[in-house]
């Protein structure tokens, strides 16, 4: 399956987030270039997601998606409870990374602002893929998104999940050999599915391992995706 959605109006105060500042203390002048920049970004990003259903299956310390061995006990964890397992990849296509790289040469502050903006709209596609794929769940409940490199689940199974998608040729992503993804504005993810309702999982900075480097967290900020624990 490879979905298409349509952006909306991206989320500002999210933008500025990325930017690590606050919307209120932004000048008239870069309230224009956000705007001029936001309908640029519209103009090239072609948002595609795909996705599949897989059951699980435990043993005692190994968790599966179908085949997928899904590494870490931050995974496990998070689908405990969980018979089914969504596997989600979405991108803006490669047309945005052209976009940002072209800009660099010319505006770095624009290119920044692109940037931001793209990390704002990646996010919203996966909402909206989140959301199309659960109504066609109903009487069901779900995890939120964990994605490769949070908590203990390797960066490493970014390839594993892109081949259980057969992401290259659905929606044209690839990973380079240290599991980086092109289009670079592209994310993966995993949510589990139950026929109960699921306890409220650990989510948020404590298990990310990014926690110790974080521009966010160095500016008291978060990124955005998870509720902070700071």
């Amino acid at each position: 399956m490879s979905p298409c959605v349509s952006l909306s109006p991206l989320d500002r105060a999210e933008t500025f987030r990325y930017l690590g500042m606050m919307e209120a203390a932004a000048e008239e002048d870069l309230l224009k270039r956000l705007s001029d920049c936001e309908k640029q970004l519209l103009k090239h990003a072609v948002p595609r997601y795909t996705y599949c259903v897989l059951p699980l299956t435990r043993t005692e310390s190994v968790l599966y998606a179908d085949t997928l061995l899904l590494e870490g006990s931050d995974i496990r964890q998070h689908l405990e409870g969980c018979d089914l397992a969504v596997l989600l990849t979405a991108t803006l296509g490669i047309a945005v990374d052209v976009l940002i790289d072209r800009t660099q040469k010319r505006d770095m502050t624009n290119a920044l602002i692109l940037d931001a903006l793209a990390n704002t709209a990646i996010e919203q596609v996966c909402d909206k893929a989140e959301q199309q794929i659960q109504e066609t769940m109903p009487n069901r409940f779900f995890t939120w998104r964990f994605s490769p490199g949070y908590g203990d689940f390797p960066i490493a199974s970014q390839p594993k999940l892109l081949a259980m998608l057969n992401a290259a040729r659905q929606v044209g992503i690839i990973t380079t050999d240290t599991h980086l993804m092109t289009p670079r504005k592209s994310v993966t993810a995993i949510f589990g599915c139950s026929h109960s309702p699921l306890p409220k999982r650990r989510q948020g900075c404590s298990i990310c391992q990014m926690r110790e480097t974080c521009g966010f967290r160095k500016k008291g900020a978060h990124c955005g995706g998870t509720e902070s624990n700071l």
